[in-house]
C-alpha cells in the first residue's frame, strides 16, 4: 500500500509537470507543435495521463532497487528522463515524422518539465540511502573498448530489431499520409549514433547506483528502457494504425532489453565481485593466528 501510493503521487507529479509546461507555453507564446491526426486536444490529454502511468510504472522497478544519496537517484533520473525521453524523442520525431516542424521549443519545454518534476519525485520516493556501489576498477584501456561497443551496441540493434518490423512498416512511412518519413539512410545512421551516446550517458547513472543482482539491473533497466523510449509514445498515439503501433511496440521492447543487456555486460560489476563485497561488509573479521 505504501509503494502503491508513492506511485500515485509520481503520476500526479507527472499530471503537473504536464499542466505546468501548458501554462508556461502559453504565457510565451510557444507553439506545442500541431496535433496528428486531427487528434483533439481533449483526446490527447486524456492519453497522455494514460501515459504518465505507463512512464511511473516503467521506471519504478528500476527506483526502487538504487541505492545512494537521494540527491543523486533523484539527479540520475532526471538526467534519463531530460536525454533518453525528452532530447532523443525530440531527435526521433524530428527526423522520422513532421509532428515537430514547428513545435520543438514546446516539445522540450514538456520535456524537461517532466524530467524535473517527475525525476525528484522518482529519486526522492524510491530507492535505499547508502554508500554508492560505483564502477568496478578497470585500467583505461579496459573501459575504452567498453565505452566504444557500447556506443555502438544501439544502432545496431536499432537496425537488427527495425529489420524485423521493415515489411510491415515501411508503405505507411512512404505513404506519408500520417506525418511520417523515412530519410536518407546516411542520415538514419548519424541518428541512431547520436542517439546512442544519448543513451549511454543516460543510462550508466543507474548501473553505478545499482544495489542488486546483474539479471536484475538487465530486466529493470531493459523495462525502463522500453516503456520510456517506446511503449509511452505509442500509447499516447492513438492516431496511428493498430498494426504500427503494436509492430513498434515489440520492436522497441526488443531494442530496451538487448541494449539493457548489453550495457550490463560492460559495465556492471561481475556476480563475484558482489558477491564477495557483501561478504565483506556483512561477516565479522575473525583474529588470525600468530606466527
Amino acid at each position: 500500500m505504501k509503494a502503491l501510493f508513492r506511485l500515485v503521487v509520481c503520476w500526479f507529479a507527472f499530471v503537473v509537470a504536464l499542466m505546468l509546461a501548458g501554462v508556461i507555453a502559453a504565457a510565451l507564446h510557444i507553439s506545442m507543435g500541431r496535433l496528428p491526426g486531427g487528434a483533439s486536444p481533449q483526446a490527447l490529454f486524456i492519453m497522455q495521463l494514460i501515459g504518465g502511468v505507463v512512464l511511473v510504472v516503467g521506471l519504478w522497478p528500476l527506483a526502487r532497487s538504487l541505492r545512494g544519496p537521494a540527491v543523486l537517484r533523484a539527479a540520475a533520473f532526471v538526467a534519463f528522463l531530460l536525454l533518453a525521453f525528452g532530447v532523443n524523442g525530440v531527435i526521433e520525431a524530428r527526423k522520422f515524422t513532421n509532428f515537430l516542424d514547428a513545435g520543438i521549443a514546446g516539445a522540450l519545454l514538456f520535456d524537461t518539465s517532466v524530467a524535473i518534476v517527475l525525476g525528484v519525485s522518482m529519486g526522492l520516493l524510491f530507492g535505499n540511502d547508502g554508500k554508492v556501489e560505483g564502477f568496478p576498477h578497470r585500467a583505461w584501456p579496459l573501459w575504452a573498448w567498453r565505452i566504444v561497443a557500447g556506443w555502438l551496441g544501439w544502432p545496431i540493434t536499432y537496425f537488427v530489431f527495425g529489420m524485423c518490423i521493415a515489411p510491415i512498416v515501411t508503405p505507411y512511412y512512404q505513404a506519408g499520409t500520417l506525418g511520417l518519413r523515412i530519410p536518407t539512410m546516411s542520415t538514419v545512421v548519424a541518428t541512431q549514433l547520436i542517439r546512442s551516446a544519448i543513451f549511454l550517458v543516460a543510462s550508466l547513472p543507474f548501473v553505478a547506483l545499482w544495489k542488486g543482482t546483474r539479471r536484475n539491473l538487465w530486466l529493470t533497466l531493459g523495462l525502463a528502457h522500453a516503456f520510456t523510449i517506446g511503449l509511452y509514445g505509442i500509447v499516447s498515439a492513438t492516431f496511428l494504425p493498430m498494426v504500427l503501433r503494436v509492430s513498434h511496440s515489440i520492436e522497441m521492447t526488443c531494442d530496451g532489453f538487448a541494449y539493457a543487456g548489453l550495457l550490463v555486460l560492460l559495465f556492471a560489476a561481475p556476480a563475484t565481485a558482489n558477491a564477495r563485497t557483501e561478504m565483506a561488509g556483512s561477516v565479522p573479521l575473525q583474529p588470525q593466528p600468530l606466527h
